[in-house]
């Protein structure tokens, strides 16, 4: 049986500042309301993106694709226009469907369209991202070609001016180690969404790929022959985020995905060393989105996020710590785990060369 990280009951600090809410993201049936009759279900959450829609909605009816699709566009709720704009994509365009919803949040959004969705795989776009006319094509091929349930492209960022400032590609290679946790730029096999929602009125929603979905799959194909483009604005909740008190949703939303681990039999992939270096990563970036809030939080934090690594049987693998954080967490250490969250800069820097050490290490062992 797993540890418990946190336990709504007993909170004395975090629910002052912004409370906890169960939602229920595990479904005992399948959620899908059709059967797969197209290759590919394109599902975009709109919420008053109309200043970047038209992009987004041109580059997709741009698609140069052989096999079929559909684009779901699912308007939460606009009050700029969005909703009309979606509506007249799909008069215009064979194969777009236009969906309104009051306002609920993303992942809701995602949620309506999943249930509709006719593809034997699902693509998410985000509603002011581009891609390229290639983009469903070339992630169906690769995941096709070598049976695989999971297809991951390379992507590119770029700012409000389309200045491209960084672009990733991944390596290759069956496992999921190297994937991000972002739904975008990757084709899931419906399979992996079965029985599981996007939990709804929370942000930080991703945090479900790492724990609910990368354990699952058994092959991941990659290509760098199409692009998505990820616009990164000061407004995304990535950078927003932390001046909020729902930034606690990070650790909350944690806390559920271990929880659906423990229900979905998949509580074993936390005694891997990779596992085991997942759920430290998250918990650090659990403490660093919190970085703005009142210590006390951050100490709380801390605290439980320590218990609960400190249950953790040992893992079977062999595990190398890799970071500060991990060790502030296997020693109790708040002061050293909350002084890594405030040299966030300086600890990615320390991680960075950490792995490029190790990759040259690997490839002067390989050479010899």
């Amino acid at each position: 049986m797993m540890p418990v990280l946190y336990d709504e009951g007993k909170d004395r600090v975090l629910s002052k500042v912004h409370p906890f809410h169960d939602c229920g993201f595990l479904s005992g049936g399948s959620i899908f309301q059709n059967p797969a009759q197209v290759d590919v279900s394109v599902i975009v959450p709109c919420y008053n993106a109309a200043r970047f829609l038209p992009g987004c909605i041109k580059s997709l009816a741009a698609q140069t694709a052989a096999c079929s699709y559909e684009v779901l566009l699912v308007d939460d709720g606009s009050t700029d226009g969005s909703f009309e704009l979606i509506e007249e994509a799909a008069k215009t365009h064979e194969g777009f469907v236009c969906v309104h919803q009051q306002n609920q949040g993303a992942a809701a959004a995602r949620n309506t369209g999943m249930r509709m969705a006719r593809g034997e795989y699902l693509l998410f776009v985000d509603a002011d991202d581009v891609v390229s006319p290639s983009y469903v094509q070339a992630l169906y091929d690769c995941v096709r070609a070598e049976g695989a349930e999971l297809g991951v492209c390379a992507w590119y960022a770029f700012t409000g001016e389309d200045r491209r400032y960084k672009t990733v590609r991944y390596e290759g290679g069956t496992g999921t180690e190297q994937l991000n946790g972002t739904p975008w730029g990757k084709l899931f096999h419906r399979r992996l969404f079965e029985r599981l929602l996007w939990p709804s009125g929370y942000w930080y929603e991703d945090t479900v790929l790492a724990f609910l979905v990368y354990p699952r799959v058994r092959r991941v194909a990659c290509t760098d022959k199409c692009e998505y483009g990820y616009r990164s604005s000061a407004q995304n909740a990535t950078h927003s985020g932390r001046k909020s008190p729902k930034a606690l949703d990070s650790l909350y939303i944690t806390h559920l995905a271990l929880k659906g681990m423990e229900k979905m039999g998949l509580e074993g992939w936390l005694n891997s060393a990779f596992g085991r270096k997942r759920l430290v990563d998250q918990f650090y970036l659990n403490q660093c989105r919190i970085q703005r809030l009142p210590r006390a939080c951050r100490k709380e934090l801390f605290r439980l996020q320590s218990a609960y690594f400190r249950q953790l049987p040992v893992a079977k693998e062999k595990q190398r710590l890799g970071s500060l954080y991990a060790l502030a967490l296997k020693k109790g250490n708040a002061p050293l785990g909350l002084l890594c969250a405030r040299l966030e800069k300086v600890h990615k820097a320390l991680g960075l060369l950490s792995l490029r050490a190790a990759s040259l290490w690997k490839r002067k062992e390989h050479n010899a």
